[in-house]
Formats: structure tokens, C-alpha cells, sequence
């Protein structure tokens, strides 16, 4: 079995990431996450080939009663930043609606992000993929990255 993570907090978007990879890995899995709390919780205790990453999410489930959970504009970091901690390699993308990605309070635009965040942060991810439901753009990025694994049916 193929083990996904999307770290991922808007529904539509999930969805179509979540159907473009079982549309691409054969016999795959997605673990879906839609905040930091979760994202962290999967990655301690699960290994994943994949990890699909958006960098604005909340630092906590919805809970009624519970408080309001914090928007972070960097939450997918701290992810990456966990997995470097455990001293994990699973193969990371980040997918993200914005243009730039801040990393040590500096906006990177997304063709240079992947760049600084193996040199200020020493962590690796395989891409930076700018999404937009609208054009096509990140499927076939999306898909040039996935095409590395044996199980990627075209």
C-alpha cells in the first residue's frame, strides 16, 4: 500500500488532491489532515511515501466550546520541521495557493521556496507547486513528481 498524507484544511481542494492521487498511485492510501495538530499527530506515528503539504492551515481542529483555532500562515513548516526532527525522509511536496512561502520571517517566491528551505532550514521537499483549481498547471507538476514512484499509472 501506498501511504499519502495531504495536510490540507479547505474541503474542495482536499478533495482534488485526494482524487488525483488515487486517479495516478495505484493502490493507494490517503491519510487526509486538516490542521497542525493532526499533521503532526499522523507524522509521529505513521510513515508515509507521500506527503502532499499546504502551508496555511489552523493549528487545531474546530471543537464547540473549544476556542477558535489559530490561522497559520507557516503551519506547513512545522511539519517538514517535525519530519527533520524524527529524522524521517518522506518524500514531500508542498502545494500551496500562494505565491510566496515565508521562511525565517522572509517571503520566497514559490520557484526559489524549495531552494531556501534546504538551506535556512536543512530540510528537503521534492517541489513547490503553486495550486489553482482553475488551470492545470499543478496537475501535471503534480504529476511529473509522482511519476517517480513504480506504482504512478498514467
Amino acid at each position: 500500500m501506498f501511504k499519502v498524507l495531504i495536510v490540507e484544511d479547505d474541503i474542495h481542494k482536499l478533495d482534488s488532491l485526494t482524487a488525483f492521487i488515487h486517479q495516478y498511485l495505484s493502490n493507494s492510501e490517503v491519510m487526509p489532515a486538516t490542521n497542525l495538530k493532526d499533521a503532526i499527530e499522523a507524522v509521529d506515528s505513521h510513515l508515509f511515501d507521500l506527503i502532499l503539504i499546504d502551508m496555511a492551515i489552523p493549528s487545531h481542529a474546530t471543537v464547540p466550546g473549544g476556542g477558535s483555532p489559530m490561522s497559520l500562515l507557516t503551519g506547513g513548516l512545522e511539519v517538514i520541521l517535525e519530519l527533520s526532527s524524527l529524522e524521517r525522509e518522506d518524500d514531500c511536496i508542498i502545494i500551496t495557493q500562494f505565491h510566496e512561502i515565508e521562511i525565517c520571517d522572509n517571503n520566497y517566491s514559490i520557484n526559489t521556496a524549495k531552494k531556501y528551505i534546504h538551506e535556512l532550514l536543512e530540510c528537503e521537499v521534492l517541489d513547490c507547486i503553486l495550486y489553482d483549481e482553475g488551470e492545470n498547471s499543478w496537475r501535471k507538476k503534480l504529476m511529473d513528481n509522482i511519476s517517480i514512484y513504480e506504482n504512478f499509472n498514467p
